[in-house]
């Protein structure tokens, strides 16, 4: 068998593929090692209450780098979507038990991303195939979809209905009216309000001066007990006592009752009588200053007078 031979145009030729051929696998390899297919994969679940925007390869990110991707999307009986997905194992040191899961939209439009927040250094690292909770979000494109602008919608129409009906009550003469009067009186209420809070201000710190009302307490609480001590003592003296002063608050108001017409008979000459009683006083007084002058009664008057400067005892002295 003769040997193949190529010209010169035929081994550049094939130079250049297997350059090419070379390039090709070395890209491959490049991006196979930039999407972290030779890295080792630690996987963790979370849950979901609706899957907008998840899907399998769905971007998992750390930190605002990439961290992973998701394996894999199941609705669950109870209505839940549980979301396995994986992080590299570069990142696995940085997943630990308080870190926690948001999904959400890294710019205003484009697809949603699952975000795992970095625990701290005190938690420990979460073990693989481990639960993270995960917290709602809600962004602008979401609340702009069909599924929650319709809701939306629909609750405007009814406080747009609700408005009809108060523009139609307020279309009335007589209800604005009344509303106009019930700001016109709201003046002089502040007012009222502004001056009982200032009494009441007054009052509190007069309350307060010197603990008044401390001290206040304080009596009330040493006479109750005063009371209670007396009360036991006069039940055992005078069992009757409460009947007694029954009896007699009544038969005061009887006597009150029968002098009032007296009283109103002679209250007209009341003020006059006792301007006479008052100038009889005087007068007598006199006449026993006169008296005791007297050449008679003078020295008589001396001695009752040092008699009585010594019986009677001063009275700072008590």
């Amino acid at each position: 068998m003769r040997p193949l031979k190529f010209n010169k145009y035929e081994r550049v030729a094939g130079l250049f593929v297997l350059c090419a051929i070379f390039g090709v696998a070395l890209t491959a390899v490049s991006v196979a090692i930039k999407q972290g297919w030779f890295e080792t994969k630690v996987y963790y679940t979370t849950v979901f209450e609706t899957a907008d925007g998840i899907h399998q390869g769905t971007t998992v990110q750390m930190a605002g780098l990439r961290a992973g991707a998701v394996d894999d999307v199941e609705l669950e009986d109870n209505n839940q979507v549980r979301v396995t997905f994986y992080v590299l194992g570069k990142f696995q040191n940085r997943v630990r038990q308080d870190s926690g899961i948001q999904l959400i939209r890294p710019f205003v439009i484009g697809e949603r991303v699952i975000d795992v927040s970095v625990g701290s250094e005190a938690s420990p690292v979460l073990a693989a195939n481990s639960f993270i909770k995960s917290t709602e979000t809600t962004d602008f494109m979401t609340l702009m979809s069909g599924k929650h602008l319709n809701q939306y919608l629909g609750k405007l129409g009814g406080i747009l209905e609700n408005m009809q009906i108060l523009v139609e009550a307020f279309a009335d003469k007589k209800r604005a009216q009344s509303i106009v009067s019930i700001f016109d009186r709201m003046d002089p209420l502040i007012k009222n309000l502004n001056t009982m809070s200032v009494e009441v201000i007054k009052l509190s710190k007069q309350a307060t001066h010197d603990d008044g009302v401390q001290k206040l307490v304080g009596n009330l609480a040493v006479t109750t007990g005063e009371i209670n001590k007396i009360l036991p003592e006069l039940n055992e003296e005078n069992p009757k006592l409460a009947k007694d002063l029954a009896s007699m608050t009544q038969n005061l108001a009887v006597m009150t009752k029968a002098l009032g017409p007296a009283v109103q008979a002679v209250e007209p000459q009341l003020p006059g009588a006792s301007v006479r009683l008052v100038e009889a006083l005087n007068e007598t007084v006199v006449v026993l200053k006169a008296m005791q002058k007297s050449f008679f009664m003078k020295s008589n008057v001396k001695e009752v007078q040092e008699e009585e400067s010594t019986r009677r005892v001063p009275a700072n002295s008590k």
